[in-house]
């Protein structure tokens, strides 16, 4: 019983503060600089204009966080996707050099590694040991620069598809605007 007086209170309170709607205020045209039909038609042609642009927009841009995957599997990938080749090539050349030259001293680490334990003079096991720890550090060094320019290339990846979404929105517009003549299944439009 409370429950129903309370909904009846309620519905009463709305009653009493709700405003007569006004119909003239609401469909005023020249609110929107609309002077007469022919500038109203204008309006809605150019707002169906950026609706059929923002449509074939949303089809054909990039996702952000499919180039971020992809540049996380591969580096430079999400910039190729994107069209940014130059980064992507930078990216992808760095990787390969940095992992590169990491391995490169891991492996002469452990030649060295492998020859201190094989050593008998003990001049030898200690520059061996020496040599050994030096090239370790330095492929743990590559390595580390490897992986931080890898997480760089998946953070550049999100301004690169930005980048590549905001010059397609300029050129899918440009082109709509540049048009003369314009087709659609319904009509034929002729601009000056």
């Amino acid at each position: 019983m409370n429950r129903y007086l309370i909904i009846f209170v309620l519905l009463f309170a709305t009653l009493l503060t709700a405003e007569e709607f006004n119909i003239k205020k609401f469909s005023n045209p020249s609110k929107y600089n609309w002077k007469n039909m022919e500038d109203r038609s204008k309006a809605r042609e150019d707002f169906d204009n950026r609706e059929k642009l923002l449509q074939i927009y949303e089809l054909n841009k990039q996702q952000v966080l499919g180039n971020m995957i992809k540049s996380a599997l591969a580096p430079g990938w999400g910039h190729y996707t994107s069209h940014d080749y130059i980064k992507g090539h930078t990216f992808l050349a760095s990787e390969i050099i940095l992992f590169g030259t990491s391995l490169y001293f891991y492996i002469q680490a452990m030649d060295d590694y492998h020859n201190y334990e094989d050593s008998n003079y003990i001049g030898d096991i200690e520059q061996f040991y020496l040599d050994a720890n030096s090239n370790y550090k330095n492929a743990q060094l590559f390595l580390s620069l490897g992986a931080i320019v890898w997480l760089y290339t998946i953070y550049d990846s999100i301004n690169a598809t930005q980048e590549y979404n905001q010059s397609y929105w300029n050129e899918l517009s440009k082109k709509s605007h540049s048009q003369k003549v314009v087709i659609t299944p319904t009509s034929i439009t002729l601009r000056f």
